[in-house]
C-alpha cells in the first residue's frame, strides 16, 4: 500500500512544477496587461497635452502674424493721412456699433418706462443674459481673448 501511495505522490508531484509555472505565468500576463494599459493611457494623455501645446503655438503665430501684418502696412504708407485712417477703421467700427447698441438698450428702456415699467426693472430686463455674454466677448476681446480661449475649453 505505501508503495502504491509513494508511487502516485511521486507520479502527481512530477506535474506540480507544470501547475505552479500555469500560474506563475497567469499572474505575469495579467502585470504585462496592466502595463500595457497604463501606457496606452499615458500615450493619450500625452497626445492631448501636445494637441494643447500645438493650439497654443497656432495662436501665438496668429497674433505674430496679425502684428507682422499691421507693421508691414504702417511702414508702407508714405501718407500720414492714409495710415491714420487704416489704424483707425477697428475703433471707430468699434465705437460705432457700440453707440448702435447703447441708442437700441436706451430706447428699449425709454419705451418701456413710457409704457408704464418701472425704471429700474426696465434696466434690469434691458441688461439680459445675452446682453451679459456680449459685454463679456468684448471685453475679453479688447483686454485678453485668452479668458475666452480657456473659457471654452
Amino acid at each position: 500500500m505505501l508503495s502504491l501511495l509513494g508511487s502516485l505522490l511521486g507520479f502527481g508531484s512530477s506535474f506540480m512544477p507544470n501547475v505552479l509555472g500555469f500560474f506563475e505565468k497567469k499572474q505575469a500576463n495579467k502585470q504585462e496587461l496592466l502595463m500595457l494599459e497604463a501606457k496606452a493611457k499615458y500615450a493619450s494623455e500625452l497626445s492631448k497635452l501636445k494637441l494643447q501645446e500645438i493650439d497654443a503655438q497656432a495662436d501665438i503665430e496668429e497674433a505674430k502674424g496679425i502684428y507682422a501684418h499691421a507693421e508691414a502696412l504702417a511702414k508702407s504708407n508714405q501718407s500720414k493721412f492714409i495710415g491714420a485712417l487704416q489704424a483707425s477703421v477697428r475703433p471707430v467700427i468699434t465705437y460705432a456699433f457700440f453707440m448702435l447698441f447703447a441708442f437700441v438698450k436706451g430706447a428699449y428702456v425709454v419705451i418701456a418706462v413710457q409704457g408704464g415699467e418701472d425704471f429700474l426693472k426696465a434696466i434690469l430686463t434691458a441688461w439680459d443674459d445675452e446682453t451679459m455674454a456680449l459685454f463679456a466677448a468684448v471685453m475679453a476681446f479688447w483686454f485678453g481673448n485668452r479668458a475666452i480661449s480657456k473659457w471654452k475649453k
